[in-house]
């Protein structure tokens, strides 16, 4: 999804943060500062105490006894719901898992703040991110990275949801709940207004989004709920005029998925918490150290719990943050040593028992590419490309008879 500049909070001076750092019960910052990075979503400001006043903050101190936390300043892209899902996240992973992430110290996801932005207030995570470095890296060092993935991925699907659904975490009342899920590709307020509320009305994000306020109750409740949501933007959109005499055979997908064994097969996945987008970005390290060992994960916003086979939908894990066939190729052969990796330690689970069926894997390309022929036609891309995306729709639906 691509998202407006304009949607990101204008900068913030660092009288006004300092208020907003006061109003929340902290002692008085010796410096504010922005940090200079391209982020989609975020405002990013570096928050400076003295050592006199960092004891007094739940944050690691830096080396000389001061303490730095990060301020994430959110735009308006997905409110509310990004913030809660990365709060709720971060708290579960925290107190349920050995990965280092930031404690959170404050945040709040109203603009019902002194900056009028949602906001979360972390610790400073230790060390650099790994894309910034992982030229520099040896061969042993990307090796001992890799074990340390490994370890804290299969600590998450070593967890896996008993009671097993599709959503995001929200903590209320100190509690972890279940939540909506969220994922980069829905459609989000800029990319709303721009291409939906012009050519039709009324448009929001759970009109186009599955976005159940709790999540779904597994795997297929939620590729039903997707489906409707194409469904609905099918129906509405004048540049999906074109597909609407696709829709007879969506809804006949629809019901044929829901019988009850069908429906039986398809859920036959366990669910666990997955990052999704655990790239050498989202990762920081310690190249002081020799082993330059993993300080955070970082970036937990677009996180959930989803089927055991999805944990990873965009490919990104163990990307190095370039756009270069050579970065391509360091990536593939990263995936190969993980997966040594994974069988070495007797780890094979996240491997093996983690592809999905043929029948699963026919329902998800139906929906993958359903989903992409209504994230790109409103915008007017792609042209060259939906018709092999609806033949392999329909393909991969006519296997289940529709």
């Amino acid at each position: 999804m691509s998202v407006s500049n304009n949607y990101l909070p204008p900068a913030l001076n660092a009288d006004l943060i300092t208020q907003l750092i006061l109003s929340l019960g902290l002692p008085h910052p010796v410096s504010v500062e922005p940090l200079k990075v391209s982020a989609a979503f975020h405002s990013i400001y570096l928050i400076q105490f003295p050592n006199t006043a960092a004891s007094k903050i739940d944050a690691r101190p830096n080396t000389d006894g001061t303490a730095t936390l990060v301020l994430r300043v959110s735009g308006r892209q997905l409110p509310r719901i990004k913030t809660q899902n990365e709060v709720g996240a971060m708290t579960w992973v925290r107190r349920n898992t050995r990965i280092p992430v930031p404690n959170i110290i404050r945040y709040d996801s109203s603009e019902n703040n002194i900056i009028k932005h949602e906001f979360t207030l972390l610790e400073k995570a230790p060390g650099v991110s790994a894309d910034q470095v992982y030229h520099t890296l040896s061969e042993e060092a990307r090796t001992k990275m890799i074990h340390q993935l490994v370890d804290y991925l299969a600590e998450l699907h070593s967890l896996p949801w008993k009671d097993g659904y599709v959503g995001g975490l929200v903590l209320s009342n100190d509690q972890i709940v279940q939540g909506p899920p969220i994922e980069e590709n829905f459609w989000q307020i800029p990319d709303i207004d721009k291409y939906w509320n012009g050519p039709t009305e009324g448009e929001t994000l759970e009109t186009l989004n599955p976005l159940a306020l709790h999540g779904y109750p597994d795997y297929v409740s939620f590729i039903v709920a997707s489906l409707k949501c194409y469904i609905h933007a099918i129906e509405t959109h004048p540049s999906l005029e074109t597909y609407r005499d696709l829709l007879p055979r969506i809804m006949r997908f629809i019901d044929i998925l829901q019988k009850p064994e069908n429906a039986k097969e398809l859920n036959q996945v366990a669910y666990v918490m997955a990052h999704k987008d655990m790239h050498f970005a989202n990762i920081m390290c310690d190249p002081e150290h020799p082993d330059c060992p993993i300080t955070a994960i970082l970036d937990w916003e677009f996180s959930g719990v989803v089927p055991e086979p999805r944990w990873n939908p965009p490919r990104a894990f163990l990307w190095n943050y370039q756009t270069t066939p050579e970065a391509k190729a360091e990536q593939s052969r990263m995936e190969n040593i993980f997966e040594e990796t994974c069988r070495k330690k007797g780890f094979e689970r996240i491997l093996k028992e983690t592809k999905l069926s043929p029948r699963q894997e026919d329902m998800q390309i139906a929906v993958n590419h359903i989903r992409a022929i209504v994230e790109v036609c409103p915008r007017g891309q792609a042209k060259d490309r939906v018709a092999a995306w609806r033949a392999t729709a329909e393909k991969a639906m006519r296997s289940f008879g529709a």
